[in-house]
């Protein structure tokens, strides 16, 4: 843990962000004012410049919390040997469990279009890189005829939009059980990309066994 997760301004810090990701889910990135997230944090505006420079950074840092470990677990799959049908049920147990994990209101992540935003580049080239890292696994199993032949951004569309559902769903607390949701997403991708569907079971198995080497690619 960096030192901006220990003592009185860490914890400041991760109110912060908390109270804002709650306003933004609510009102939009748009419709929130550093004045809103200060009251709601019980803090003076000047106070929450101290940890933040700007709204944007605010948001920088909540999207940074889903989307840089999202990559680095989306990697490692790629980086996994055997099938890609049991690399991508595994990548999707882990990945959506931790989104529905997060203690952050994530429903207000990527409403309105503030992935457009200059300040935000960074974070928009980083979601490209985890959509064409996951579109290639993907990809990868249709060319092992593994997975019928549909539209690799297709399916990771897909995904984007059935995780999404899952975050609707859970509300503005992370789930109590988000490893049932995300196996739910896993064996319902999973089967429907699967040319032969009587190897779920199979998959189901060898995805068991990389469900912790994906999980520990975030440290």
């Amino acid at each position: 843990m960096s030192s901006r997760g220990r003592g009185p301004e860490g914890a400041a810090r991760a109110r912060i962000l908390v109270e804002a990701s709650r306003l933004f889910a609510v009102r939009g990135f748009h419709g929130t004012s550093t004045r809103d997230i200060a009251a709601a944090v019980g803090i003076r505006q000047p106070t929450l410049y101290s940890h933040f420079a700007s709204k944007h950074a605010i948001l920088a840092a909540l999207l940074d919390a889903d989307l840089r470990p999202a990559k680095a677990r989306v990697s490692a799959a790629l980086d996994l040997g055997g099938p890609a049908a049991a690399r991508l049920h595994a990548l999707l147990i882990v990945d959506v469990s931790a989104v529905l994990s997060l203690p952050y209101d994530v429903r207000g992540f990527y409403n309105d279009d503030v992935l457009e935003l200059l300040e935000l580049d960074e974070q928009s080239r980083l979601r490209a890189e985890l959509h064409a890292l996951t579109t290639g696994l993907i990809r990868v199993g249709i060319e092992s005829g593994e997975f019928l032949a549909e539209d690799p951004s297709f399916v990771r569309g897909a995904i984007t939009g059935l995780t999404l559902q899952a975050v609707s769903e859970r509300g503005p607390q992370p789930s109590p059980d988000p490893a049932r949701a995300a196996r739910r997403i896993a064996d319902f991708v999973v089967r429907a990309l699967l040319a032969d569907p009587r190897q779920l079971a199979r998959t189901q198995k060898a995805s068991a066994s990389m469900v912790p080497v994906i999980a520990s690619a975030v440290s």
